[in-house]
């Protein structure tokens, strides 16, 4: 595909979406017909109908017979956008928040009502692009427990502009570990009301009896050979290697890393608490040794220097020769 100078057609397209991986798929349907900017400058997502990671050529000759007719009669954009299968108002969204993110779940999108998409697609485009890494994270941690991505997606498409960052991972959680219950009625309040029950009870000692007859409190759980306590950046890592350990970091913390004992047990999880002068910052859970995630109070976001300093510690355990000492005298924190 050509490119053009500043003020070109395909310069125009590419101009819409600030989000480079756009501009293949953009540039296409520029090409298909003069008149092809002036629909896409007014309904961005006409390019995320198609794949834009792995489309094929197929797909691409499929978006040009279905909406070269109609692009190049004039039709009216609503036309245009049926002829691919999406919603009108879908239109709202910008040029900003359409990104490659975006095609992976259009179609799911397209399933909603018109009136619910609608009201739920936010006004400012910053706030689209939450709203869609809101929906993103949802169907990321639903994959995680083996369940359908379209799992709960309602109402997460409606209610995910009100996540703050995080957030709908958590209630993901919660929502693939509870697979009996409805939610589609439930109201935002109502979710993040269950959500923080859902915590206290798994801080609970009682929910040992669900793993293990014999699972105690203090039992070592994480027999690994990773270091109990290590120093990196200022920060100190210490190995959550008990249900106790885990559970206290549930409640202090208020998240789910509890609900993880199971997964801690299977070996191939590794939970550390991050802390700063015995506060606690953030929680780390390690696939191995590669970075899973890394949440502080509540599930927000750490701090830059955390986030750092977790990302290294992880290195320091791939490659031991890195020098990262052992503190704890006795094996326990």
């Amino acid at each position: 595909m050509s490119e053009e100078p500043e003020g070109g057609v395909l310069f125009e397209a590419r101009k819409i979406y600030p989000n480079q991986g756009m501009h293949r798929n953009a540039q296409f349907i520029a090409e298909l017909h003069p008149r092809a900017i002036d629909y896409l400058q007014q309904a961005p997502v006409l390019a995320a109908a198609f794949g834009v990671k792995k489309n094929a050529r197929a797909d691409r000759l499929y978006v040009a017979m279905r909406i070269g007719g109609p692009i190049s009669r004039g039709e009216r954009l609503r036309s245009v956008m049926a002829a691919v299968g999406l919603k009108t108002p879908l239109r709202k969204l910008s040029g900003y928040a359409v990104t490659p993110m975006v095609s992976e779940f259009v179609r799911e999108l397209c399933d909603l009502d018109p009136s619910t998409l609608s009201q739920s697609i936010p006004d400012k485009p910053a706030e689209q692009r939450r709203w869609m890494t809101s929906m993103r994270d949802w169907r990321s941690r639903m994959r995680c427990y083996d369940r359908s991505p379209r799992t709960g997606f309602a109402w997460i498409a409606r209610y995910g502009k009100l996540c703050e960052d995080g957030q709908a991972g958590d209630i993901a959680d919660f929502v693939a570990r509870n697979p009996a219950t409805d939610i589609s009625r439930w109201t935002f309040d109502r979710m993040c009301h269950e959500v923080e029950l859902w915590h206290d009870r798994l801080a609970a000692d009682r929910s040992l009896t669900k793993y293990s007859a014999i699972l105690q409190p203090n039992t070592v759980i994480d027999l690994s050979d990773h270091a109990d306590h290590a120093e990196m950046d200022g920060f100190e890592f210490f190995k959550l290697a008990t249900p106790a350990m885990l559970m206290e970091e549930g409640r202090r913390m208020r998240h789910c890393v509890a609900s993880y004992i199971p997964l801690v047990m299977g070996g191939g999880v590794h939970i550390y608490s991050i802390r700063a002068g015995m506060r606690r910052m953030a929680t780390l859970q390690l696939n191995g040794t590669r970075v899973a995630q890394i949440k502080a109070f509540a599930n927000r976001l750490p701090v830059k220097a955390v986030e750092a300093a977790a990302h290294r510690f992880a290195r320091s355990l791939a490659t031991p020769t890195a020098g990262i000492p052992d503190t704890t005298q006795d094996g326990r924190v």
